[in-house]
């Protein structure tokens, strides 16, 4: 019966795309109600924020060089584009049910990879835009990579939340969006280790998701509000920013830096920014240069990052 099921689900696109075992086909029913959940749970109160329709999967493109070529070329060209907001893909509940099952089943046969959640799965092969092989070979890497980094405890990042400098703002912003608040003047380089900044910021992002995964309104996005006010070369920490944006943004939690608010940036930051921005290419489109108003229509009254209603020029 389940294999009757998954036949009629693979039809039109989807059938004509993917070759699959019996046993996949049984494989993508099993995971048509982890797909069924996460389309479900994603609220949000503006079309700007809501995932990228994908109609043409890349899955199951027959594995011939020139195949594989097409895929790689499109997978590039959709990367090229960012614009204003970094939005995931997705695919028809059909089609994103028989990636998971293939994406898994990649999984499971590559020697001692970690074991993953399915909504993890499921975003990285929306990450990859249905290209199961991609979505494994990346999502091996990020599995692999934090097994190597353990667990991180509030001891490891102490001298850097000390600081104050960057935290997880309490509440979601109207569109369901963590928000990872960064006042920048409180970050000194001189003073910071960068081994633990990074841990930092690693476990700022989990607990975004984990946010966002108890509310029902939470959308899988990160949204960063970056306080500039006061800004001197004493807080300019390219380092930390390129591993941030390139590494953990990029590979390690791609698509869930939906956007950056860069308020009141000071002329001081322009020599840092002409530095900064081709390094990081095409998402520096993210970064929006704007005035604290601007971001404060994006919350609840009284649900509002506490640095954009107190201190010098606020309130």
């Amino acid at each position: 019966i389940a294999v009757a099921r998954a036949r009629l689900c693979l039809s039109g696109t989807a059938k004509q795309t993917m070759s699959m075992s019996m046993a996949h086909a049984a494989a993508a029913v099993r995971c048509a109600p982890v797909v069924a959940k996460a389309r479900g749970t994603r609220v949000s109160t503006s079309t700007a924020s809501r995932p990228q329709r994908f109609g043409k999967p890349i899955l199951g493109m027959k594995n011939t060089t020139r195949g594989r070529d097409r895929a790689s070329r499109l997978v590039v060209r959709a990367e090229e584009t960012v614009g204003e907001r970094v939005m995931n893909a997705e695919g028809s509940p059909e089609e994103e049910a028989a990636g998971l099952a293939a994406v898994k089943a990649a999984l499971e046969a590559k020697d001692g990879c970690p074991p993953c959640d399915d909504e993890t799965a499921l975003w990285f092969l929306r990450d990859r835009r249905m290209d199961a092989d991609a979505a494994a070979d990346k999502l091996e890497g990020f599995l692999r990579w934090r097994a190597d980094l353990g667990e991180i405890t509030e001891e490891d990042v102490k001298q850097s939340t000390d600081a104050g400098a960057a935290y997880v703002h309490p509440h979601l912003d109207k569109e369901g969006r963590a928000v990872i608040v960064v006042e920048i003047a409180k970050h000194v380089i001189k003073e910071r280790d960068l081994d633990v900044a990074k841990k930092h910021a690693v476990k700022a992002v989990e607990q975004c998701l984990k946010m966002m995964e108890d509310a029902p309104e939470g959308s899988g996005s990160i949204y960063a509000v970056w306080d500039m006010r006061d800004f001197s070369g004493k807080n300019a920490d390219l380092d930390l920013a390129k591993f941030c944006i390139l590494d953990v943004f990029r590979k390690y939690y791609p698509k869930r830096l939906n956007q950056v608010a860069a308020i009141d940036s000071p002329w001081a930051f322009k020599p840092v920014w002409a530095i900064l921005k081709p390094i990081i290419g095409k998402y520096s489109s993210v970064v929006q240069f704007v005035k604290v108003d601007d971001v404060l229509s994006n919350f609840e009254p009284g649900k509002e990052p506490k640095c954009l209603t107190t201190g010098a020029g606020r309130g």
